[in-house]
Formats: structure tokens, C-alpha cells, sequence
């Protein structure tokens, strides 16, 4: 009976990873699978129990970090994500104390401030430092 319960343990938590791609739920059914092993070598349940437990936190432990790290890197970049260190062009001079600057970047225009607070001029090409909510945040290439 109860080899039947880690078998099913092991399907569930393994459906609720299909459905989640979150690798919220696959240490689980690990564990379940070390249950019904020692269910099926004789082990009494509440050694089974201890066993779903100990390999559950084990493999969570020691293949999380591995899991995310593989799946972080697969991760594509938002469009913004990817516009630090791009070239833009400068088509209204750039200060910050006037609150006034704009910059064309891939065919859009955006609102543009300079990095260190100095005034850049019109038609000057400037690298994108980072994006800060619809502006760009800009320092004058050299």
C-alpha cells in the first residue's frame, strides 16, 4: 500500500513540475523515489518518511544553485536590459540642472540625462550607461 502512495507522490510532483517550470517540485518526487526504494527493500514507514525528507533536502541542497545557474543563463535580455553600453546620439544638448537632453538610440528618441551631471551637446555620441525608467542615463564618449 504504501509503495503505491511514494509511486503516486512521485507522479504528482512531478505533474506540479510540468505545470510550474519553476523546478519548484522535482527534489520532491526525488525524495519519493528514495521512499518507495526503501519501501520496497523493507524499511518501515516512518524510516520511509525520514528517507523522503533527508533525500528531498539533499538534492534540493546540492543541485538548486547548479539548476538555477543553468536556467538563469538561459534567460533572454528585455529590451532594456540590453541598452548599457550601447551608442546613442545626442539631438538635444544633454542638462541635467535644466532638466532638457535627448538621444537617439535605435531609431527611437529618448529623454536623456548625463551620468556625472555635464552638459553634452547636440550631435555628440554618447555610450548608454543604464536606463533609468523611461530615460536614458548617458556619458559623453571621448
Amino acid at each position: 500500500m504504501y509503495g503505491f502512495m511514494w509511486l503516486a507522490a512521485i507522479v504528482v510532483f512531478l505533474l506540479l513540475e510540468a505545470a510550474s517550470y519553476q523546478f519548484i517540485c522535482i527534489w520532491f518526487s526525488g525524495g519519493a523515489l528514495g521512499a518507495l526504494i526503501a519501501f520496497g527493500l523493507g524499511a518501515s514507514l516512518n524510516l520511509q518518511i525520514l528517507i523522503f525528507f533527508i533525500v528531498s533536502a539533499l538534492l534540493l541542497i546540492l543541485t538548486r544553485p547548479f539548476v538555477k545557474k543553468v536556467v538563469g543563463s538561459r534567460r533572454t535580455k528585455t529590451n532594456v536590459e540590453s541598452l548599457p553600453g550601447k551608442k546613442a546620439v545626442v539631438t538635444e544638448r544633454i542638462n541635467n540642472l535644466e532638466d532638457k537632453g535627448k538621444a537617439k538610440l535605435d531609431g527611437m528618441v529618448w529623454t536623456a540625462r548625463s551620468s556625472d551631471d555635464s552638459v553634452i551637446e547636440e550631435g555628440s555620441t554618447v555610450s548608454v550607461v543604464e536606463v533609468s525608467g523611461v530615460k536614458l542615463i548617458v556619458k559623453e564618449e571621448i
